[in-house]
Order: structure tokens, then C-alpha cells, then sequence
């Protein structure tokens, strides 16, 4: 077959046009750091790169939400524990005014303590934590407890993902911690201890001593539960932190473009790009000659 001036000049075309194609493709790999970077650049890599993140993208969503979990229930094991050592002043309180030493007078005073007691508790109780109140089951945005310890929340319970089909929980009882719902009403035990004082009445300052005791075993443990959640909370997003490295490591080697490489790619490629050009040119000066010669 007789090669002629055209199908060199397109053949030559051709090549520049390929030759100007990969250098565009390495240039972007050198800028981006990226291999893969669009569908074109290698097909079945590209849908194993999306795949990937994905992937990626849920376990990231679950491991903060175990996080941010782990720390409001961090939280709420250290209220607990605050509000235990409440009643547990308040039993100090309790003994002490028991003692048949103690005058109406100081049994006012100690009512007094016992109600500043009380708003401590109730304090602690409407504690908030980044995702609402922490008390409240799953009503977390009004107060779990009213001014008078009535509470408003619900026994409802959340629950985050920390793996396929795999809940933990990720709210703290205020229901069972802190009402009769749990044994014992907390907030009616410190009350009926200050009315005990107020009244000078040692048979109920003695009863409401042992109530104190249950309501305390009861915040004890709610506290406890609160802890073991946390703990299971905070391992969880320790594993899916260390499951997400290897998993951007693996990314990282369908994705990323090898730098060494990737340079000497490009430097050849530039080198063969401008050698295309000057082949056009000798063609296109050929092809100019041969015009002018039949003319």
C-alpha cells in the first residue's frame, strides 16, 4: 500500500494527539497525587476507589457519633457519681441531726443544707451534654426534672450504630436513676429529709436516713450502667479509628500515584510530546514543499 503525504501527516496528528493525551493525564496525576481520578483513567479501579470511600464515609459517621457518644456518657457516669456524693453529705447531715444532742434550732439549720442539697441534685439531674439533656431518655431538649424534681423526660433509650446490625447505647436512665421508677424517688427522699428537719422530727429524719441509703445504691447503680456504655463506646470508636487507618491505607494504594514514577512518566512523555511536535513539523514542511514543488 502507498503511504502518502496525508497519512503521514494524519499518522502524525494521531500521535501528537495520544502523545498529548497521556501528558495531560500525568500532569494530572503529579498535581493531584492521584492515580485514579476520573472513570477514564482505569474503569474497574475507579468503582473500587468509590466503593472504598463509601466504605470510608460510614465508618467515619460511626466512629464520631461513638465518640460524641462516649463522652456524653463519660458525662453522665460523672454526674452520677456528684449526685451520689450529694446524698451522701446529706445521710452525714441526717446522722447528725438524729442525735438526741440536736435542738429544733440546728435541725432548721441543717434543713437549710439539705435544701441547698436538693438544688445541687436538681442541677445535676438537668445536666446538659453536646447532644441535649442527658437525663431526659430520648426528650433531650426541654429539662428531664422539674423545679420541685417532678420528672418530665421519658424512658426511652438511644442507641448509636458501631458496626453492621451492631447497637450500642448512647443514653444515660434518668427514669431509673433518679425516680421510683429505678426503687426509690431521690428527689422525694431529700425532700422528706427537710421536712423531717424543719419539723424537728427525729422518728422521720431516722426513716428517711435509710431511704437515703437505697437512693444512693440507686444512683450507684445507674452510674455503674452509665460507665459500662461508656467503656463499650469509647473501645468501639478506638476499633473503627484503627480499622479506618488500614482501610485509607488500602485507599491510599489504588488511589494514590507513585511520585518517582509518576515524575519519570512525566519527564518522558514531555520528552516524547516535543519530539511529536517536531515530527509534525518536518511533515507539515514536507507536505508545504511537495504543494509548491506541483505547482
Amino acid at each position: 500500500m502507498r503511504v502518502t503525504q496525508a497519512m503521514m501527516f494524519n499518522d502524525a496528528l494521531l500521535n501528537e494527539a495520544n502523545v498529548s493525551s497521556r501528558l495531560a493525564q500525568l500532569t494530572q496525576q503529579a498535581s493531584s497525587g492521584l492515580a485514579v481520578s476520573q472513570p477514564s483513567d482505569d474503569p474497574a479501579a475507579y468503582a473500587s476507589i468509590q466503593q472504598q470511600d463509601a466504605e470510608i464515609g460510614v465508618v467515619q459517621a460511626r466512629s464520631q457519633a461513638a465518640s460524641l457518644a462516649a463522652g456524653n456518657m463519660n458525662l453522665a457516669e460523672s454526674t452520677l457519681d456528684a449526685a451520689s456524693n450529694l446524698l451522701v453529705q446529706a445521710k452525714s447531715i441526717a446522722i447528725e441531726a438524729s442525735n438526741g444532742t440536736q435542738d429544733a434550732s440546728s435541725r432548721a439549720d441543717s434543713a437549710s443544707q439539705v435544701s441547698s442539697i436538693f438544688q445541687q441534685l436538681l442541677a445535676l439531674a438537668n445536666t446538659k451534654g453536646t447532644s441535649g439533656y442527658l437525663f431526659g431518655g430520648t426528650a433531650s431538649e426541654t429539662p428531664p426534672f422539674d423545679p420541685t424534681g417532678a420528672f418530665q423526660g421519658n424512658s426511652g433509650v438511644t442507641q448509636v450504630a458501631i458496626a453492621d446490625g451492631v447497637l450500642a447505647t448512647s443514653s444515660a436512665s434518668g427514669a431509673d436513676a433518679f425516680t421510683a421508677a429505678g426503687g426509690t424517688d431521690v428527689f422525694a427522699t431529700v425532700q422528706a429529709l427537710q421536712t423531717a428537719l424543719t419539723n424537728n422530727d427525729v422518728a422521720g429524719i431516722q426513716t428517711a436516713m435509710t431511704a437515703l441509703d437505697s437512693a444512693n445504691t440507686q444512683l450507684i447503680g445507674a452510674r455503674v450502667d452509665a460507665g459500662t456504655d461508656a467503656g463499650r463506646l469509647s473501645s468501639a470508636a478506638t476499633a473503627m479509628t484503627t480499622a479506618l487507618a488500614q482501610m485509607q491505607t488500602n485507599l491510599a494504594g489504588v488511589a494514590d500515584a507513585d511520585a518517582p514514577t509518576t515524575l519519570s512518566n512525566l519527564q518522558a512523555t514531555q520528552t516524547a510530546y516535543e519530539a511529536a511536535i517536531e515530527v509534525n513539523k518536518q511533515v507539515l514542511s514536507t507536505a508545504a514543499a511537495g504543494f509548491t514543488g506541483g505547482g
